[in-house]
């Protein structure tokens, strides 16, 4: 609409100035240089437009012609950009297809058409490792640290190299360095978090973890472990050194961190044990057994307890108020109660921990059971039998290997996984033929009957 209004207005200007110099035609006299014009308003009007025309289209001439280098330079460019790219996309395939090289020779060609020598470095490095040649990886890695724009690629390549070198003090530098580039980068916080682990270094690790919070790299829960992971392994390097302040200090900020943390739980109350503070070991196992019952913490609890066999089952029972329908809860009553001739209690508590899964350990108890209340040793015999082929029992056990401990620790003693060590049962081996199963099964009541004709009168151990 504005448009039309605008286009009307200029053509009635036009008109108007047409029909004036129409009605005023007038005449105009020009001397200049010894000639002499005469001529009509309108006709020197229209020259002069047109004039103006001319003027116009040479100064446009004049400007494509001065420009024309750059035009020319930009088009050519495109192509050559174009021609780089193909060249850089060929070669990426031709990596991931492992022809080595087919992808020299593109890198060769974006290094001709780009002009940009941390793709073709890159290149080039990724080509030189994926041939074996670690030596030529290096070399195009570390020159592009000299770069801003590539350097931390160059340091991301120098780490995965250390990492394959098993260079372990190399890469933790250069995953440092990495870091400083790009603090919040995740797969660079993962691996210096995993290197710091392994080289011992808690402080530093605690400190990145803020950075891991801020990336976004672990979860809540994962963090909060982790953390109370790493002041746990503290401690025991603090109980190492015989700073046993120290490291009750650092337990309890653990457990405070993660109250269901059983390994600093079992730490805290089997230093309290060992320095004679029975109590105090009492009631840290009293406060984990409501989130996190073990077998370990039932063992420190039983080892503090002083008294008559009545007396500390008593105790028993306060401590498995707290969470009465965990296993681990049947299984410590079960334990004190028969030590306390209760049978009857020990028969109900050893019947519920079956219920929920049956391991060796609960028929080794029952079998104890019977030889004790009872004095029958074949149903003891039948029971161990049947502990032999039974679930396995549960134990300190690594996540990551399967390596078993005597005792929890932070670091597995096998394959030093940091914060693998659990409270479980190991898998499972089941028996294929079916043959050798008469044989073990004797070879159990042989050795379980001697067990039992030897000390008809003494308890099963478990």
């Amino acid at each position: 609409m504005i448009r039309l209004l605008i286009f009307i207005l200029i053509t009635a200007a036009l008109v108007f100035c047409t029909v004036w110099f129409a009605d005023n035609p007038g005449r105009m006299t020009i001397v200049w240089l010894g000639y002499r014009f005469d001529g009509s308003i309108g006709m020197v009007t229209l020259a002069l437009l047109a004039l103006t025309a001319v003027l116009v289209l040479l100064w446009r001439g004049w400007t494509i012609i001065a420009n024309s280098p750059g035009w020319l330079g930009r088009l050519l460019g495109s192509r050559r950009r174009k021609k780089g790219q193909q060249a850089l996309t060929m070669g990426l395939l031709e990596l991931a297809s492992g022809d080595v090289r087919q992808a020299l020779r593109h890198t060769r060609a974006v290094d001709r058409y780009l002009e940009d020598d941390t793709l073709t470095r890159l290149l080039t490095a990724q080509a030189a490792e994926l041939d074996g040649n670690n030596d030529a990886a290096k070399r195009q890695f570390e020159a592009m640290l000299e770069k801003p724009d590539s350097a931390f690629f160059g340091l991301r390549g120098l780490l995965q190299l250390a990492l394959k070198a098993n260079d372990r003090e190399a890469a933790l530098d250069y995953a440092e360095r990495a870091h400083r580039l790009r603090p919040r980068n995740p797969a660079v916080i993962v691996t210096l978090f995993d290197l710091l682990l392994t080289s011992k270094r808690w402080d530093r690790a605690l400190s990145l973890l803020v950075d891991a919070e801020k990336a976004s790299v672990f979860s809540e829960t994962e963090l909060t472990h982790r953390r109370a992971l790493l002041i746990t392994a503290k401690a025991e390097d603090a109980i190492a050194e015989g700073e046993n302040a120290e490291a009750i200090k650092l337990l309890r900020k653990a457990l405070n961190s993660a109250s269901d943390f059983t390994g600093a739980a079992v730490l805290l109350a089997g230093l309290y044990r060992d320095l004679k503070q029975d109590s105090k070991a009492r009631d840290v196992v009293i406060q984990s057994w409501r989130t996190a019952p073990s077998a370990a913490l039932g063992t420190i609890f039983r080892e503090t307890l002083t008294g008559d066999p009545l007396a500390k089952v008593k105790s028993v029972e306060k401590l498995v108020a707290n969470n009465p329908d965990h296993v681990e809860s049947q299984i410590v009553l079960a334990e004190a109660a028969l030590e306390a001739d209760l049978w009857g209690i020990a028969r109900s508590n050893i019947e519920k921990a079956m219920a929920t899964k049956a391991e060796a350990r609960h028929y080794r108890l029952m079998a104890d059971l019977e030889l004790r209340e009872n004095q029958d040793g074949a149903k003891a015999r039948e029971l161990l039998i049947k502990a032999s082929h039974a679930n396995p029992d549960p134990d300190w056990r690594c996540g990551a290997c399967g390596a078993e401990t005597d005792r929890w620790v932070v670091s597995c003693p096998s394959c030093h996984s940091f914060g693998s060590v659990e409270w479980r049962a190991p898998l499972r081996v089941h028996q294929n033929d079916q043959n050798d199963k008469p044989s073990n099964q004797a070879a159990a009541v042989a050795i379980e009957g001697n067990v039992i004709d030897q000390a008809p009168d003494q308890a099963v151990t478990t």
